[in-house]
């Protein structure tokens, strides 16, 4: 197992390739690249301690024992950690162990909170594919988190193109470099058009971010947000980080869209965890691609 979770690199094609391939038992249309060292936010500044307290640092115990970088995540819930189902799968299907870091900005200090995997229940979306917009992990914990949460989107928004967002994560800031920083930094990502080159693929993503400032691998699971796009002025993530096309160089988990959520209704559920889901728009003034849900952390 690599010391980092994948990022996928997707092939965006017409039907007629996407019909052939499927046909032929590919894995979808993706083609996924080794995992290189960790790396993060190219164009990126550095977030000040205590910025940031939603985005999560998930980490995996390598072979000699030692705690290193593997994907990020985001505090949807006190209770309820998001991350990519690429991230999650591998610690449900047992094949690596992970433990999370909340409330530290900075992965070479002994700060934060560190939450171990006898104290949290991992769930992956059950029918992951990188063709659809499936690409969703949850991490439930036994106990509320400390630190502040951030809100979700009503279900069917969207950021409309040209919107400035933010993503964060950590690591190395150049891809040509394989050096990478210890402190979470984020970098200001407009949101694009998501060019499918008029095939089948699955337009529920959102596309966001340039050759200079975008997402890269390592990022997987981290949280593409409006830090105060919510009336309770709490961060609004709308995304995680999945990936890359060829026509997108950041590609990312639509959280809005409620087919993603299905399969995760009964086990938040059972955890007393229903109220996580986001709900649809009751107003007629909530405009689909700027509505958001206020989602004050649970006590539970």
């Amino acid at each position: 197992m690599a010391d980092e979770s994948e990022f996928l690199l997707r092939k965006s094609m017409s039907r007629q390739a996407v019909t052939a391939l499927a046909t032929a038992g590919a894995f979808g249309i993706v083609c996924t690249v080794a995992a290189p060292s960790a790396s993060a936010i190219v164009g990126g500044k550095p977030v000040a301690d205590g910025k940031r307290p939603f985005v999560v640092q998930i980490e995996e115990r390598g072979a000699d024992g030692a705690w290193s970088h593997f994907c990020g995540g985001a505090l949807i819930d006190s209770r309820v950690v998001a991350t990519a189902a690429h991230c999650a799968k591998f610690a449900v299907q047992g094949k690596i162990k992970i433990r999370i870091v909340l409330g530290r900005a900075d992965s070479s200090t002994p700060g934060g909170s560190v939450v171990t995997d006898d104290h949290f229940s991992v769930y992956s979306h059950p029918t992951f594919s990188t063709l659809t917009n499936t690409d969703l992990g949850l991490i439930v914990l036994d106990r509320p988190a400390d630190q502040a949460g951030a809100s979700l989107p009503l279900l069917q928004t969207k950021p409309q193109p040209g919107r400035l967002l933010r993503a964060a994560g950590w690591g190395r800031t150049d891809l040509a470099d394989p050096d990478k920083p210890s402190r979470l930094r984020e970098a200001e990502l407009p949101v694009t058009e998501l060019d499918t080159e008029e095939g089948t693929w699955d337009k529920q993503f959102i596309c966001a971010g340039t050759a200079k400032s975008r997402v890269a691998p390592g990022d997987s699971g981290g949280p593409l947000f409006d830090p105060n796009a919510s009336r309770s002025g709490k961060a609004v993530v709308y995304g995680l980080v999945t990936g890359e096309t060829n026509t997108c160089q950041g590609l990312f988990t639509n959280l809005a869209d409620p087919a993603i959520w299905k399969p995760f209704r009964e086990p938040l559920a059972s955890h007393g965890l229903s109220h996580v889901i986001p709900t649809k728009a009751t107003h007629p003034s909530e405009h689909p691609s700027e509505a958001t849900r206020d989602h004050t952390p649970s006590s539970r």
